[in-house]
């Protein structure tokens, strides 16, 4: 069953289609937030209510804080290469606030309406055909151990992988570091095919709540 948060991977796939083809970037790619326009490389995708993005460029060297209420909105910027050969992807983050899941109670689905998280960065892997592209999604839960990988509540095709875990650095800078191509095997039990694009989102549309996180020095494409 296609809902909004399936919708949104279905958005960010299919437009990964064409960059795929048309558009390989010069690798790695850097963004650190650091210029007053460098959200024009992005694109915004509203599904529920609009998520509050803004490039902080002279704080803190540069940073994308992201705050959200009750709202859920995403992120995207098209990126097309083989994480065999450039398999890293790294970035720092920062949570101030997570999603309150305290008063949610699981529906028939399980854990759904928990899918909330302060900090989300997606790698999307596309498919000529809809029902094969994939998506990993790196997260910092409150609730979640460390490196613990999960199926999406809304589709099978989406794994979350746990990076990050607890209140311990809440309010700190904490950098992380993935291999793309290995996390792709554990995930999905097979090796990847091409990136299509990367996404950021912080979202709190289930919960019904606020959160707040910042992000930057996004690098992808890269060999260690």
């Amino acid at each position: 069953m296609f809902n909004k948060r399936n919708i949104f991977i279905l958005v960010l796939l299919t437009m990964g289609l064409f960059a795929l083809l048309a558009y390989s970037a010069r690798l790695p790619k850097l963004f650190p937030f650091n210029r007053e326009n460098a959200l024009d490389e992005w694109e915004e995708r509203i599904f529920k209510n609009r998520v509050l993005y803004k490039v902080e460029p002279r704080r803190e060297g540069g940073y994308l804080l992201a705050q959200s209420k009750d709202a859920s909105s995403g992120l995207l910027h098209r990126i097309g290469f083989d994480p065999k050969k450039y398999p890293m992807i790294s970035w720092e983050w920062k949570v101030l606030k997570f999603p309150d899941k305290s008063k949610v109670k699981p529906s028939k689905e399980g854990w759904l309406e928990k899918d909330d998280y302060a900090a989300r960065v997606y790698v999307i892997f596309p498919s000529w055909f809809l029902v094969n592209m994939r998506c990993i999604e790196y997260v910092w839960a409150e609730d979640l151990p460390e490196g613990k990988i999960i199926t999406s509540p809304y589709w099978h095709n989406i794994k979350l992988i746990v990076v990050e875990a607890g209140r311990d650095n809440m309010g700190k800078w904490v950098f992380e570091e993935r291999n793309i191509y290995e996390d792709y095997k554990k995930a999905f039990g097979r090796s990847p095919g091409s990136v299509g694009a990367i996404a950021l989102m912080t979202d709190t549309d289930n919960t019904l709540s606020t959160a707040e996180a910042q992000y930057t020095a996004i690098r992808v494409g890269y060999k260690k």
